[in-house]
């Protein structure tokens, strides 16, 4: 009982430093937030003489926040959506309908994943401006849905496994159709593992810069992770305006992952299950 408790209090001590020190980065983010430009070329590592929190003013207006934030979010919003509604019915119909075909569909899919993302980006751009999609959200929404289709199918496939067919087939009776049984029944049953993807989907897009950058070349489209980037040039980088746009662009999801991550526990735990 003894070495259990000391193995419990070296393990505790163990995540507690880990914690910190991947924390450590986002603390000095915020410190220098509030200090003045000379103060974090000169010393980035200290605390802030005087808190200048006239830097998050600056930052909301030379960045032009509420543009690119309603850039980001509508980017992001439509991408999730559609990842989620497009993998959910593709692992539905593939574990429902198990043929050599549906098998071979899925592994393609797998093997997608294995595809390094930079060798696809030349016949990505290329296949977008064909389709005149070029320089647009619809452009950059259609190509996240792409590119998070396998990942999101993966784990969505794990959870409809487990789910009870029972349920499908007592609909099925009642007089659902097809589509009918997947959305009154499947998908609702689904939902930890949708709040994970959702989750992990929303960060990776909100944060992502390299698909916005190689396919959204209007500075109006532009997204929060293009417009910080602006800051920084070879010969000056504005830090005193960057690092306020970084931490305002960190605040909304942190927050949500704060509210959901539960949920985000649950989902990745049934999704394991019989997967």
């Amino acid at each position: 009982m003894r070495k259990q408790k000391t193995y419990s209090w070296i393990l505790f001590a163990f995540m507690l430093l880990l914690t910190l020190v991947f924390l450590y980065p986002l603390f000095i983010v915020i410190m220098n937030s509030v200090k003045p430009l000379g103060d974090i070329l000169v010393d980035p590592l200290s605390l802030p003489k005087a808190f200048h929190f006239e830097n998050y003013a600056n930052a909301w207006k030379t960045v032009e926040f509420p543009k690119v934030l309603m850039n980001t979010l509508i980017l992001t919003a439509l991408s999730v959506v559609g990842i989620i509604l497009f993998s959910s019915m593709t692992a539905y119909w593939v574990e429902r309908h198990p043929t050599r075909y549906s098998r071979f569909f899925s592994a393609m899919l797998i093997v997608s994943m294995l595809i390094p993302f930079a060798s696809t980006m030349i016949p990505l751009v290329y296949v977008i401006r064909t389709i005149g999609l070029a320089n647009s959200l619809q452009g950059a929404v259609i190509t996240y849905w792409g590119v998070g289709l396998a990942f999101s199918f993966f784990i969505i496939r794990g959870a409809v496994k487990a789910l009870p067919i029972d349920l499908e087939e007592a609909a099925e009776i009642d007089g659902c159709g097809p589509i009918q049984v997947f959305f009154k029944v499947a998908f609702p049953l689904l939902q930890p593992t949708m709040v994970t993807v959702l989750i992990m989907d929303i960060f990776w897009i909100w944060n992502d810069f390299m698909i916005p950058l190689i396919l959204l070349d209007s500075g109006k489209l532009s997204t929060i992770q293009l417009a910080v980037k602006k800051l920084f040039s070879m010969f000056a980088s504005k830090w005193d305006i960057a690092l306020p746009a970084l931490v305002m662009t960190i605040a909304p999801l942190a927050v949500i992952f704060i509210i959901l991550q539960k949920k985000v526990i649950n989902g990745i735990l049934s999704g394991a299950v019989k997967g």
